[in-house]
């Protein structure tokens, strides 16, 4: 049997980060045992959102080839739309999935869009209940594996829906309970406690460090399950993330511009009563939908309003991609005609009534004060780190893509992942 992996996301950690992990005490365990890396980070996907990310790391492909191309589902006019939790909604094969085939014992604890998946023998699902306080077990229910519900019970009193370091803490309690009673061959998980800092508190600050702080406390936890199973020297320990931050400044509603030329039709108290184009906030880019692709009318109209919207400098937009030209440069496609782009300072909103451009209030990932979305080649990149049995000591090399990673992981586990567009790190590997 191959040894362990252990493979922990921590939201929007940063290889600017990387100095300050190599002074705490649990990540600079994993520099001492002579941990590999990926020198200015990874390159990550288009958009920079935490599902499509997530879906190519665990896959190998880009969101083209998987399917999730937004964290949320189109739900116009709703400002809290269901996000892309399920396994089901992927169209590409896992690394999870290549090793239950290959007869290894797999673990699954909040990685996002693998809600239900049945390859994992251990699933704790990323999924929020409505509201702080309700009960999360009808939630987690229907989309959990039912060898864990006894440990999802000792830790249900730690969720306050999506709030953190809540959340983080009720994923690490499950995990460390899986890893002690059950010794998962792989183990993949997810943290955001230090996403959810950025966007409130900027890229850096004194919030910042002290979520970098708790994710280093809670490696710390995994690292001592780990040993309390007896498996920490046959375990390779990898840490990883999915995307930057950028600051912003102001927040620019396009769909209110779509109501004045009546792509959007409102009744006179706001309520949307139809629409032939929605402007789709990815926070640092917005997916511009059309009701009818076919209807050469409205398109007109809204080529002429986003050409428009690149030329008026106040409202932020860089670049207006096609369909076709985010899917030949970017490999990523969806249920959207354009892509807008925003300058430094910019995020999108979709609200369709108020003013056009505000300011950030926090009340959501789009309207923080930093966010996500962008281009993959501006700003702060995801670390890749890896230590263990299986793993070079102290190999650095340059910057790779989040799509190596899944078949790296499949090589480490002794199968293959042969959809995968990424290739095998094998610089890495012993």
């Amino acid at each position: 049997m191959p040894n362990h992996l252990i493979v922990i996301s921590i939201d929007s950690l940063f290889d600017d980060d990387m100095p300050f992990l190599r002074t705490l005490p649990n990540f600079g365990r994993l520099f001492q045992r002579g941990a590999s890396y990926c020198q200015n980070g990874m390159r990550s996907v288009y958009p920079t959102l935490t599902y499509p990310v997530h879906a190519s790391i665990i896959t190998g492909v880009y969101p083209a080839r998987h399917g999730i191309f937004h964290n949320e589902k189109l739900d116009v006019g709703n400002l809290r739309p269901e996000w892309y939790w399920h396994y089901k909604d992927l169209k590409a094969e896992t690394v999870i999935d290549v090793a239950k085939k290959a007869g290894l014992s797999t673990c699954v604890v909040g990685w996002p869009v693998m809600a239900g998946c049945p390859s994992a023998d251990y699933l704790v699902p990323e999924i929020w209940p409505q509201g702080e306080n309700a009960d999360p077990r009808p939630v987690f229910a229907p989309c959990s594996s039912a060898s864990v519900s006894d440990i999802l019970e000792r830790h249900f009193h730690k969720i306050r829906r999506m709030r953190q370091p809540y959340l983080d803490m009720f994923m690490v309690g499950c995990a460390a309970d899986i890893i002690r009673r059950h010794k998962p061959d792989v183990l993949f998980m997810h943290l955001a406690h230090l996403d959810h800092a950025r966007h409130d508190n900027g890229l850096t600050g004194q919030m910042v460090e002290q979520a970098v702080l708790s994710n280093d406390d809670w490696l710390g936890r995994i690292m001592e399950a780990a040993m309390d199973a007896g498996i920490y020297d046959k375990t390779n320990f990898v840490i990883l993330s999915d995307h930057g931050h950028l600051p912003v400044k102001h927040l620019f509603n396009p769909n209110v511009l779509l109501v004045e030329k009546g792509l959007i039709s409102v009744d006179a108290h706001g309520k949307i009563q139809g629409w032939k184009a929605w402007c789709n906030s990815a926070a640092l880019s917005c997916q511009v939908v059309m009701r009818e692709p076919g209807d050469g009318k409205t398109r007109k109209i809204l080529e002429d309003l986003l050409s428009g919207m690149r030329r008026e400098s106040q409202y932020g937009v860089e670049s207006v991609f096609t369909k076709e030209e985010a899917r030949q440069e970017w490999q990523l496609a969806g249920n959207f005609e354009y892509i807008l782009e925003g300058k430094d300072g910019i995020s999108f909103g979709n609200a369709w009534t108020g003013p056009v451009l505000v300011a950030p209030d926090n009340s959501d990932y789009k309207f923080a004060v930093a966010s996500h979305g962008h281009l993959p080649c501006k700003g702060a990149q995801p670390v890749f780190i890896m230590s263990g049995p299986d793993i070079q000591k102290e190999v650095v090399i340059p910057r790779q893509r989040v799509i190596d990673e899944a078949p790296t992981f499949a090589r480490i586990l002794g199968t293959n992942l042969p959809s995968a567009q990424g290739r095998v790190l094998e610089e890495f590997l012993k």
